[in-house]
């Protein structure tokens, strides 16, 4: 499937009916993405093809090389075909297929999906192409693409990143506090509340326990800084370095729950907007470890998923005084880790063992 953005997907289908836009043929080319209640299942296929109207390539069929770059992969430039009419419109290179007789294949298709919709149809799809573009500015503000770098930097033994990426997360939790999500969409609305909490704990946590040098925000290691002398020195440079190992391990477990509410995220537009929402990409990826020791990656979820149990509340003075308990104080010296993968920051948790080397 071609790389598209959420609210341009959502209106292709949407206005094609989920129907081959083929004069005469009406496929239906994706068993259930009128049943948005439902996930993709390994057993069931998407035929549908989201055809170029110009090809990207100068080879290709009928290739503009006035048509603006960046408007290839938007609506106006694409048609939803089954793979048999796909192909025998760009047959030759698509001779005989300009691109008028396209436009006009796909405008005649739409107009006649539009004429069969009924009133309430139309406005549920007008409002789920508005929660898409949501979708859409929400991807593109935390940089989803990047995520996988992101989840490394703060995973490190020594967690660092941007400003201008802690701007970014602060801003997409500013702005994420005052979108209001329909109540049709209960999940979307849980899914979104519980990223947005974890998301304003992250932001807090790094403005708490980082210190910015130039261009970068780096974790805080008070024992690095000076000279721990005098009578008392041992007792304050194990202060320190406890105070490094508890806010590493903190940075770690919201850094895991953050991903984990984005893919939970990706679960609800799934089920309740997009059953084709990141159907090549899948749910997103953490990376932990460094060059030196070794490097692996995770796909943190809520499993198994209870939507009853959704929206979650955090508190970060919660989560750290539970760290240190689990981290028996939190100097890195006594050989304790946290294990993130079992620990649960939120307020729901049950008390249970997460530390390792017990």
């Amino acid at each position: 499937m071609v790389n598209l953005r959420i609210e341009v997907r959502k209106m292709l289908w949407g206005n094609a009916g989920n129907r081959c836009a083929f004069g005469g043929c009406s496929q239906r080319l994706v068993s259930n993405l009128e049943s948005p209640g439902q996930e993709l299942g390994m057993h069931q296929r998407v035929v549908g093809e989201e055809a170029h109207i110009r090809s990207s390539k100068v080879t290709g069929p009928r290739h503009d090389p006035s048509y603006p770059t960046e408007d290839l992969n938007e609506y106006a430039n694409l048609i939803l075909l089954c793979p048999t009419h796909h192909t025998v419109i760009d047959k030759e290179n698509g001779r005989a297929w300009p691109v008028a007789k396209v436009v006009s294949m796909k405008s005649t298709h739409e107009a006649k999906v539009d004429a069969a919709m009924s009133d309430d149809s139309k406005d549920r799809q007008q409002l789920e192409v508005a929660l898409a573009a949501r979708i859409d500015r929400w991807e593109a503000a935390l940089d989803l693409a990047a995520w996988e770098d992101l989840t490394r930097r703060l995973n490190w033994v020594h967690p660092y990143l941007s400003n201008s990426e802690w701007q970014s997360l602060a801003e997409t939790a500013s702005w994420l506090a005052g979108v209001v999500w329909p109540p049709q969409y209960p999940k979307l609305s849980a899914a979104f509340e519980t990223h947005r909490a974890v998301l304003d704990l992250l932001v807090k946590h790094i403005l708490d326990s980082f210190v910015l040098d130039g261009d970068t925000y780096t974790i805080r290691r008070r024992h690095k800084e000076i000279w721990f002398g005098g009578a008392d020195g041992e007792q304050r440079y194990t202060e320190a370095i406890s105070e490094f190992g508890i806010n590493d391990a903190v940075t770690g477990a919201l850094i895991h729950e953050l991903t984990r509410s984005i893919n939970l995220v990706v679960t609800a537009v799934n089920e309740e907007l997009l059953p084709l929402y990141r159907f090549n990409d899948g749910s997103l990826q953490m990376i932990e470890g460094d060059p030196l020791w070794g490097m692996w990656s995770s796909h943190p979820r809520y499993e198994p998923l209870i939507w009853e149990m959704f929206p979650k509340a955090y508190d970060l003075s919660d989560i750290k005084e539970r760290v240190k308990s689990e981290l028996r104080g939190g100097d890195p010296r006594n050989g304790r880790s946290l294990n993130i993968r079992s620990f649960d920051p939120s307020l729901s948790a049950e008390p249970r063992a997460h530390a390792a080397g017990q």
